[in-house]
């Protein structure tokens, strides 16, 4: 039972709480100051977000009174270019260091190339560096000790004396930034197991998720939903032939990971289909939001200090479109769809329908 809990675990999180490449992302986490790692984790919000509001329905009918599914659903959000790199944000915190006995201060946002390219979390696995642009730093340099000197020296005379000192410094003292690693994930895998329950009033209730688990230092995984639908077709005053069946739904859904991360993800849906024997179309429309509450320790390299960070994210998927189709044979369902949104998802779905 343990084996199988924790597959589930690795499906549902991959790359979130396991070791990835022999890093996990709480360690990679705690390398990055606050601006970086919202760039870095900023498409894992929008990625997961579209993966958990997927496949919420299979059909726009309700089940009847009592009837129930039992539903395996598995999505694969596509990670399109723009959502493995980002501008790595330098520290804005001045260097100070001496050159043959004269003190200098350097601003990192000034002294550093401009291509500051980064991987995200769903980027190559390969750290890139951030060169120093030497020839800012030297005159820069040289220009503060000229204003020290009181005129005594020019730019250039203090290049002639002091260029070989002023380069070796600079080697020192600002050395080449290393960006974080990515985990080099194309597309994100989503497991989500999914029960809905028959009400009267053609009202059906969803349950999503599955209990904690037990990720040991990483802390207790919880993920946990739920939502429903209401048949409209109920409040049509008189029968019209061929009509589809259509409904409105809502779903909220809930992962935390420890204390590092927890986030929230909701979906309203506009649900239409038609049934023939066997076989279902569906599609819809959906409105969705998502956000990610991060909290972290972050150790500062040169310094060595440790400072809590603590930050909130939105996802940028807000409007999806999806397009399915439903096989039934007996009490076996199967279903795929795809969606339209921020990022395209496939999702397909297996499960057990009675009534």
């Amino acid at each position: 039972m343990k084996s199988i809990k924790s597959i589930l675990v690795i499906s549902l999180c991959l790359g979130l709480v396991l070791p990835v490449f022999g890093q996990s992302l709480e360690e990679t986490l705690e390398t990055m100051a606050k601006e970086n790692a919202k760039g870095y984790l900023g498409p894992v919000v929008t990625a997961f977000g579209l993966g958990v509001n997927s496949g919420t329905f299979h059909t726009a009918k309700s089940h009847s009174l009592l009837g129930f599914d039992f539903k395996l659903g598995v999505s694969m959000t596509m990670v399109e270019d723009a959502g493995t790199e980002y501008n790595f944000a330098v520290p804005d915190v001045d260097i100070d260091f001496d050159v043959s006995g004269h003190s200098v201060t350097l601003n990192p946002n000034d002294v550093y190339e401009t291509d500051r390219t980064s991987a995200t979390f769903f980027g190559a696995n390969e750290s890139y560096d951030i060169e120093v642009d030497e020839t800012a730093a030297i005159d820069l340099i040289a220009q503060q000790i000229s204003t020290s000197s009181g005129g005594l020296l020019s730019v250039q005379d203090v290049k002639d004396q002091l260029g070989t000192e002023i380069s070796s410094a600079i080697s020192q003292n600002v050395p080449a930034i290393k960006t974080p690693v990515g985990f080099d994930l194309p597309a994100f895998p989503m497991v989500m197991p999914q029960f809905s329950l028959g009400l009267p009033m053609d009202i059906e209730l969803t349950l999503r998720g599955f209990p904690s688990a037990d990720l040991g230092d990483a802390g207790e995984l919880s993920f946990f939903g739920f939502g429903g639908k209401i048949g409209l077709n109920q409040f049509v005053p008189v029968p019209i032939p061929f009509l589809p069946r259509v409904a409105v739904g809502y779903y909220m859904t809930s992962l935390k990971i420890g204390d590092m991360l927890e986030s929230n993800h909701s979906i309203a849906t506009l649900q239409v289909s038609k049934s023939i024997p066997f076989i279902t179309v569906y599609g819809g429309f959906g409105l969705e939001s998502s956000d990610m509450d991060v909290s972290y320790t972050y150790t500062d390299e040169l310094t060595g200090t440790t400072i809590p960070i603590a930050f909130s994210l939105e996802g940028d998927n807000s409007f999806r479109t999806i397009v399915g189709m439903r096989l039934k044979l007996a009490v076996i369902s199967i279903n795929a769809d795809y969606n339209i949104g921020e990022y395209p998802v496939v999702n397909l779905g297996v499960g057990l329908t009675l009534r």
